[in-house]
């Protein structure tokens, strides 16, 4: 039998409890209480921001807003930073710097304390949202995303190596497929990945589209589940991206275009290409190279929503309509940037509603734009 499982499967329970805790609430919201006199003792005290990143020229400026079960004040409210010291952002509520990085804020009513908002700040221009070629169009090309869970001294991990290198030379959806290698075996790969990432309990293991993994490798294997999760499903999606990389940082937009009303998550990795090392386990040789040069190796990973590596939340989107999300992130020295690139994809709820899947991917250039890819 092979081993192949559905990711769903395996994580319904953590992604059940996970709802459970991450989703809004419906119900009756309690209103404020108007009457003199009397103190407001429930409710809920909500801060929100209109822009998450900013350029640190001094001007550009991301606006506070401070609600109470809904609505937005403008009095008796005390702004705080990240080291609980007050701030004065004046009435108006807006946050303006000319120096980069990431400001927390929270927001203090009467007994009432808000949740946290990060703001970033960098140095490059804010990108704009790239054009869209086809405005009336929502038919766009499907790809699908392949996750490799490798390590330099995984001496199996060979065998998973060769049958991709085969998938992308040979096979017909070879164009329609996005690779990425989680170098997660042992810290002493040079294209190890140290973040926080979803944990596998054998090398080398493939997972394509976080909706299936499997621990059979070989190029047959692969070949049918990336046509099975291609064929299952049209692109729900497409994606543009807008990046600039200066000064040691990364920042990008990305826009999200619906073809089906839904909801929908969107995750961001930096990937990095020619990473040289010597695979356990590999064969040598001029005409081996390929075993010890890392490719599309993540070095970023911005996707996680709670238990989740899926995306992170985008909400409703309706047909023909767009998200937006932006990214700011700082490089690491001994990253090379000429062999670095984006990979981004978009996730939807799986037939159960349980755990998202992956259902659109596209890499991108970290200096550049990528417009939508439409099928027709």
């Amino acid at each position: 039998m092979k081993n192949v499982f559905r990711f769903a499967s395996l994580l319904s329970a953590a992604v059940m409890l996970f709802a459970s805790c991450e989703g809004p609430v419906d119900g009756p919201v309690t209103p404020p209480n108007d009457e003199p006199g009397v103190p407001e003792t429930e409710g809920t005290l909500t801060l929100e921001v209109d822009k998450l990143i900013i350029q640190s020229n001094g001007t550009d400026a991301s606006t506070l807003t401070v609600k109470f079960n809904g609505k937005a004040l403008t009095e008796e409210v005390i702004i705080f930073d990240g080291d609980n010291k007050p701030v004065d952002l004046g009435t108006s509520f807006k946050f303006t710097t000319a120096e980069a990085g990431e400001f927390t804020f929270y927001a203090n009513y009467k007994t009432f304390i808000s949740n946290k908002v990060t703001i970033t700040a960098v140095t490059t221009s804010v990108p704009e949202t790239p054009a869209d070629p086809k405005p009336s169009s929502t038919s766009f090309v499907r790809k699908v995303l392949i996750t490799k869970f490798t390590g330099e001294q995984c001496q199996f991990c060979p065998n998973a190596t060769a049958a991709l290198h085969k998938f992308f030379d040979e096979h017909e959806l070879a164009a329609n497929a996005v690779k990425a290698e989680a170098h997660t075996f042992s810290s002493d790969d040079p294209a190890y990945f140290g973040g926080k990432f979803y944990s596998v309990s054998s090398f080398p293991t493939i997972c394509v589209d976080w909706s299936v993994l499997t621990t059979n490798v070989d190029y047959n294997s692969i070949s049918s589940i990336v046509t099975d999760r291609y064929e299952s499903e049209d692109a729900k999606v497409g994606i543009s991206v807008n990046s600039v990389c200066a000064d040691g940082a990364i920042t990008f937009k990305v826009c999200v275009k619906a073809a089906e009303t839904g909801q929908y998550r969107v995750g961001a990795w930096l990937l990095e290409d020619n990473i040289k090392g010597q695979q356990k386990g590999a064969p040598v040789g001029e005409e081996n190279s390929w075993y010890h040069e890392f490719d599309d190796c993540i070095r970023i990973a911005d996707s996680q929503s709670g238990t989740s590596y899926a995306g992170i939340k985008l909400g409703n989107i309706e047909a023909g309509k767009t998200a937006e999300k932006m990214f700011a992130w700082t490089l690491k020295d001994g990253w090379k940037v000429e062999n670095l690139k984006l990979c981004v994809f978009v996730s939807v709820p799986d037939e159960k509603g349980y755990s998202y899947i992956v259902n659109n991917v596209i890499t991108a250039p970290v200096n550049g734009i990528t417009q939508f890819e439409y099928a027709k």
